[in-house]
């Protein structure tokens, strides 16, 4: 199948392929030949003959698309027990998969307005800086190395027949730039995702700057919390009810 991705979270997608084939197979990345001589003594004399040996050399690799082919088709043989491709089966609801089961569904997502990960970047870490009271500099030095590593975890949005679907796009997997992602609001794509739980609450938090983006501990979580002078710091909310996934693949 000839696949782009928008996402792909290859640590999920080679821990889930492992499970299922309950092997940890990988390719070799480079192979050379040898020839060697050898002596050999026949009916007519002493002859030559040439033997060739392989050896395999170098670091291995994965090859990506292939191993995500191999992964969907091993998910096929697992359905209606640990996988639900509501996309050729109508009956499936994502909403009765049970947790820690994988489902594939066909739709658009949305990323809420309150999030923008360039301007999170941009404004949290002065902010952050210059709101956070330290008592010396060791807490200074502590400060800086969490805003230094700051890295924002996209929260996105999927309204799927009569459920909402939310999860979060590790940076590090996201295969489009961010500005890119509003264009699937209204174009329908694949997403491969793992279910986490339903949270049956009016308004249910699927993100947290705090948390999610400067990953700041909790106790310093708390000394932010209500702070007034911390605007655009606030948590993102929804209407519940909210099935909470793990999104392993997003592709068109």
């Amino acid at each position: 199948m000839f696949r782009s991705f928008i996402y792909l979270d290859t640590d999920k997608l080679y821990s889930y392929k492992r499970q299922i084939e309950g092997t940890n197979q990988v390719l070799p990345k480079t192979a050379s030949q040898k020839k060697a001589k050898s002596l050999s003594a026949g009916v007519e004399g002493l002859g030559v003959s040439v033997a060739t040996e392989t050896s395999i050399t170098g670091e291995f690799e994965k090859d990506i698309s292939f191993d995500y082919d191999r992964f969907e088709l091993a998910l096929e043989k697992l359905d209606g027990e640990d996988y639900f491709d509501c996309v050729l089966n109508s009956d499936y609801d994502p909403q009765t998969v049970p947790p820690m089961k994988i489902f594939r569904i066909s739709t658009g997502f949305s990323v809420p307005e309150e999030f923008d990960a360039v301007n999170l970047i941009d404004q949290f870490k002065p902010m952050l800086m210059g709101q956070i009271q330290t008592n010396s500099d060791n807490e200074q030095e502590a400060l800086e190395t969490f805003l230094g590593k700051a890295s924002a975890d996209t929260p996105i949005i999927i309204d799927y027949n009569d459920i909402t679907v939310s999860g979060k796009l590790n940076a590090k997997y996201l295969l489009e730039e961010y500005s890119a992602l509003e264009d699937y609001a209204d174009q329908d794509v694949f997403m491969l995702c793992k279910v986490v739980g339903i949270s049956k609450k009016e308004c249910v938090e699927i993100f947290d700057p705090l948390k999610d983006f400067i990953r700041l501990p909790r106790v310093m979580r708390r000394q932010m919390e209500g702070n007034p002078n911390t605007s655009g710091l606030e948590k993102i909310k929804i209407q519940g009810p909210v099935l909470k996934v793990e999104i392993i693949a997003i592709y068109k």
